[in-house]
């Protein structure tokens, strides 16, 4: 744990093993048009008028006509809309058609608390007067400065913090619970679950957290015993696993609220 220069010498060798991909999604831009759909009742004074129009600004107006009252609204859909239906029965989304580089990037989160736990942990949440502004220069930078071994350093402090913190409460534990010595291990283990700041997936393997993460993965608990627990083998078997805190008793043993069986997947949410 005081040894910085093996820290950092394990997590070059994570890092090179690992490897990242940034996927940048979009969706072209389509010439403006017009449809007006017109559909007259038996009561000459019943007509109703749909019109959709599509442009750069993404205008859409709709008229309706009853009787002799009529009732007119316009709404203007900004590039934060997610979509906005046609009379034609066309493509219902609208996406944003700006460059990318238009944007600020102003948060990450791949790695779960990788931003907070691994960078600057030792200063909490600021609520103290700390100086926790290194974390907006974490959050607008990407998986390749994770790579080029640009964050190692706070790492290596923040990882250091916990363990000098919590490893006493960890062996006063009933059964104890084995802290991470090794500073080879420990880097290792740490060094594969956060960094980079990404969701890594292998589809040769299971798919749970830190390969891929589903919706009842305990992602904290599995953060904290790759920062904190000795996962080496001991006679060939691990003396803690990934899981080790996840499936504890004192864990929830299922979300309070079913999750569905299909897209989006996530649970209700609760009344306010």
């Amino acid at each position: 744990m005081k040894n910085h220069t093996s820290f950092h010498a394990v997590l070059k060798v994570a890092l090179i093993l690992a490897t990242t991909s940034l996927v940048a999604c979009g969706d072209d831009g389509t010439p403006a048009d017009e449809t007006t759909d017109a559909e007259t009742t038996d009561d000459p004074t019943t007509t109703t008028t749909n019109t959709t129009t599509n442009t750069t600004t993404n205008t859409t107006t709709n008229t309706t006509t009853v009787g002799m009252t009529d009732t007119e609204g316009t709404e203007t859909v900004g590039p934060e809309s997610s979509g906005s239906e046609s009379s034609t029965g066309g493509d219902p989304f609208i996406f944003p058609e700006e460059p990318y580089s238009d944007y600020t990037q102003i948060d990450r989160h791949g790695a779960v608390e990788a931003g907070t736990a691994g960078i600057a942990a030792a200063s909490g949440l600021g609520l103290n007067g700390e100086d926790i502004a290194i974390r907006d220069l974490y959050n607008a930078s990407n998986p390749a400065e994770d790579a080029a071994l640009m964050w190692i350093a706070e790492i290596t402090d923040s990882v250091t913090f916990f363990q000098v913190a919590l490893n006493d409460d960890l062996l006063a534990f009933m059964p104890p619970f084995a802290p991470a010595t090794a500073n080879e291990a420990l880097l290792d283990q740490a060094g594969r679950v956060i960094v980079p700041d990404a969701i890594k997936y292998d589809p040769a393997n299971a798919t749970a957290y830190p390969n891929g993460r589903t919706l009842e993965d305990q992602v904290v608990d599995i953060t904290l015993a790759a920062v904190l627990l000795d996962l080496s083998p001991d006679d060939g078997e691990p003396v803690h696993t990934l899981s080790t805190f996840a499936d504890l008793p004192l864990n929830p043993a299922a979300n309070d609220v079913p999750f569905e069986a299909e897209f989006p997947y996530l649970a209700p949410p609760h009344n306010p």
